[in-house]
């Protein structure tokens, strides 16, 4: 059960990462 929640987390991480990368290059385009 733990290396689920493990596993879980770290999705929910990259996920987060990337969706703020992907934020900050289209804030990067429209300026």
């Amino acid at each position: 059960m733990f290396t689920f929640i493990a596993y879980v987390g770290a999705l929910l991480a990259f996920l987060s990462i990337a969706l703020v990368l992907f934020i900050g290059l289209t804030k990067i385009q429209l300026i």
